[in-house]
């Protein structure tokens, strides 16, 4: 385990990543002293497997940059999904919110000719003909066979829904389609089969029937997909990552209970999601649940984390970010949230993750010992 963001700021929430032509990694998060505060920024870093480490962590996006590029007041930031083209070009495409919540949020686009250092806004997308409001993304794009983005986004004003949206190379939306039915799931993560063939999970967030992953498929190349039912999967209302690693041979990182966030593992398919077994528990703090493990003996724990994480000691700045981020009166809690999924070229796996809303965690698989739990 690693980690590839610096504990400079108060949070951080929401990694993505992307491969570079070089096979090193760029990751993505939004930082800042609470989530929706002005000083939020899109933060940094590169992951170099041969040197096995990550570069310091930098501001890439900031609201200003988005605010004097759009012409328009930009009251917060959110999350960030990357794209990285055939040509070279890099797209990021961020949530953006001028006015209220997030359900009140833009993507806006911008991009880079210098792999992530530099980036430049090119446009806000126009996802719906009236009021233009109400897209978050979080899961990873994938691509049309004619080059075309697909991006997974959800939608929160009113009812709470996925959607996929084609995105052409001038970054103008394409097409779109509704994944699911129904105004309760977001955060679609679409894992592919073939063209044809899609599977989506969708983040629960049904007050009628909690405490389950949805899912919804499509077998027409998304034009349509089929009503919201359950995976059979437990989770506590929280967004999930994974990959598809050949037709029907699927990993999912997600929480693995109905509850809260505090355990996280990778369970694996090979029957299309009919059956599943658990692959790798990356942390399991189930027996500790209900918030009230007394302050001393919590840190004493995380120390221990700190201590299998590589290139970090106990008396670095991320002990005390976790003791403010994750302590109250009552008492303490642990909490690992947010996955984000990557197969690179050369088959390893790699897991980016929010570890306590102090730092963003790095798990590393690699194709040739894929059940040892990561190097590192």
């Amino acid at each position: 385990m690693r980690f590839a963001s610096d504990a400079e700021t108060a949070l951080v929430h929401a990694a993505s990543m992307v491969e570079l032509p070089d096979g090193r990694l760029r990751a993505f998060w939004f930082a800042g002293s609470r989530e929706g505060a002005q000083d939020v920024g899109i933060h940094s870093s590169v992951f170099d497997p041969a040197a096995g480490a990550w570069s310091d962590e930098t501001t890439v996006v900031t609201r200003d940059q988005i605010r004097e590029g759009w012409g328009r007041h930009v009251r917060k930031l959110g999350n960030a999904v990357p794209v990285l083209d055939d040509n070279g070009r890099m797209r990021l495409f961020v949530v953006a919110v001028s006015f209220g919540g997030w359900a009140a949020s833009r993507l806006v686009v911008l991009e880079s000719w210098d792999q992530g250092e530099s980036w430049q806004f090119d446009r806000a997308l126009t996802t719906s003909p009236f009021l233009n409001i109400s897209t978050l993304v979080k899961t990873p794009p994938v691509r049309f066979a004619d080059g075309s983005v697909g991006l997974p986004v959800y939608h929160e004003m009113i009812g709470k829904f996925g959607e996929m949206l084609r995105v052409g190379e001038d970054n103008r939306i394409l097409d779109n389609a509704r994944i699911g039915h129904g105004r309760k799931a977001i955060q679609p993560l679409v894992l592919v089969d073939s063209p044809h063939r899609a599977t989506a999970f969708l983040r629960n967030e049904s007050d009628d029937h909690p405490g389950m992953l949805y899912r919804s498929d499509t077998y027409d190349g998304g034009s349509e997909w089929t009503p919201l039912v359950s995976s059979g999967l437990p989770n506590p209302s929280a967004a999930v990552g994974g990959v598809a690693l050949s037709e029907g041979h699927w990993l999912l990182v997600a929480n693995c209970n109905s509850v809260e966030r505090d355990d996280l593992c990778m369970r694996e398919t090979r029957d299309s999601g009919r059956t599943w077994t658990d692959r790798i528990y990356f942390h399991n703090r189930v027996s500790w649940r209900g918030g009230d493990l007394e302050e001393n003996r919590f840190l004493n724990m995380i120390g221990e984390e700190l201590d299998g994480t590589f290139g970090v000691i106990r008396d670095q700045p991320y002990l005390q970010r976790v003791e403010h981020n994750k302590c109250f009166a009552r008492g303490c809690e642990f909490q690992y949230d947010y996955p984000y999924v990557i197969q690179t070229s050369n088959g390893d796996l790699h897991v980016l993750y929010t570890w306590n809303k102090s730092a963003i965690r790095h798990a590393w698989l690699p194709a040739r010992q894929p059940d040892k739990g990561g190097r590192g």
